[in-house]
């Protein structure tokens, strides 16, 4: 009963999805914990504009890279082949290594204002399995790659208070590659009764 009512009342949960953390690569050794309070060299342009105004006076520049190299593979428990259909193999592993680059810039001004720039990939995914596998009705591959520009500025008030202020410019491309089922289409275009 008890765990009944917890599940009652837990919070939806989230998952980051498509989202890639690996905005600068000087948080990824705490993997990017209060990296909106940090501001320690220039990725704080994407984390928390605001933080510009905490930098050294001078130009800051960030480039960097993050290689995501995940597996992606399935395991058949018992599928059936449709009819007229050959069942397939597994796939092999989907999973296709990627670079993340990342590049962060940031001046003052004069003492009170702070300019900065970031160009980032916020978002990216991408898998291909072989092109007869059991799977291929579902999904062949499918990739998502995006592009961020983000110009910022800070205003320092104090040592102890400032704000920032950026924009995003996102464009973004999405490819999804199936298989096309035709006995599935051949057969419901013969109607219910077959």
């Amino acid at each position: 009963a008890w765990a009944l009512a917890m599940m009652a009342v837990a919070p939806q949960a989230g998952a980051a999805g498509f989202a890639l953390y690996e905005q600068g690569i000087s948080g990824l050794g705490n993997a990017y914990a209060g990296a909106a309070a940090v501001a320690e060299d220039a990725t704080t342009v994407w984390w928390n504009p605001a933080g510009m105004a905490r930098l050294g006076s001078g130009k800051h520049f960030v480039f960097g890279g993050a290689l995501i190299a995940p597996s992606t593979e399935f395991s058949n428990r018992g599928s059936q082949a449709a009819l007229f259909q050959t069942l397939g193999g597994t796939g092999g592993d989907a999973g296709d290594a990627a670079l993340v680059p990342s590049l962060f810039f940031a001046m003052d001004l004069d003492p009170r204002w702070n300019f900065g720039v970031g160009i980032s990939v916020p978002f990216g995914l991408k898998t291909e399995y072989d092109a007869s596998w059991l799977g291929r009705f579902q999904g062949i591959s499918s990739e998502i790659k995006t592009l961020n520009v983000n110009p910022s500025v800070s205003y320092k008030f104090s040592d102890a208070a400032s704000v920032g202020f950026g924009i995003n410019y996102q464009r973004g491309e999405i490819d999804l590659v199936t298989a096309v089922n035709y006995s599935a289409a051949a057969l419901g275009a013969l109607g219910p009764n077959l």
